[in-house]
C-alpha cells in the first residue's frame, strides 16, 4: 500500500474518532484493538489485518498492525513515524491532528476517500466504514479496552 494513502487512511479513522459527534465529548485517552477488512473493487480480494490502537487527545495516535505484517504508525500534534520491519521513518506532519477540520483538507484524502461513517453516530465508534471513490471499501472494527 503506498505511503501516503496509508496515511491517508489512518487521518481518516483519526479525523473519524475526534469527530463522532461534536456534542459528545470523546475520552481524553482510549485504547483497544482494531480489526480492518479492505475489499479490493477489482479483483473481489478482501485483505484483513489487525492490531492495536491508542491515543491521548491533543498528544498522540499511535496504530499498532500485528498481522499479516507487523507496522507500527505513531503520530503527535508535530510529526509521525512508520516502523516496518525494524525500520522506522520519521517526518514533519503537515496537518495539525488537533485541528480536525485540516486533516480533510489533505490531499490523500480528497484524491481518494469518497465517504466516511461511524456506527454508533454518537460517541467512540466501534466500526468505521469508508467507501472509495475506485469502489474499493475499508471496514474497521474497534474495540476498546481499560
Amino acid at each position: 500500500m503506498r505511503f501516503g494513502f496509508r496515511l491517508g487512511l489512518l487521518l481518516t479513522l483519526m479525523a473519524t474518532m475526534a469527530m463522532a459527534v461534536p456534542s459528545v465529548e470523546l475520552p481524553t485517552t482510549a485504547q483497544g484493538t482494531f480489526v480492518q477488512r479492505k475489499v479490493l473493487a477489482d479483483v473481489e480480494v478482501t485483505l484483513v489485518s489487525k492490531g492495536l490502537f491508542r491515543f491521548a487527545r491533543d498528544r498522540f495516535f499511535e496504530w499498532e498492525t500485528q498481522e499479516p505484517m507487523p507496522s507500527t504508525f505513531f503520530a503527535t500534534p508535530t510529526n509521525y513515524s512508520i516502523t516496518v520491519a525494524g525500520r522506522t521513518t520519521t517526518r514533519p506532519l503537515n496537518v495539525d491532528v488537533t485541528d480536525v477540520a485540516k486533516i480533510f483538507e489533505v490531499k490523500e484524502m480528497k484524491d481518494f476517500v469518497k465517504s466516511v461513517e461511524t456506527t454508533p453516530p454518537a460517541g467512540f465508534p466501534e466500526q468505521v466504514k469508508v467507501a472509495f471513490k475506485n469502489g474499493d471499501r475499508l471496514e474497521i472494527e474497534l474495540t476498546r479496552v481499560p
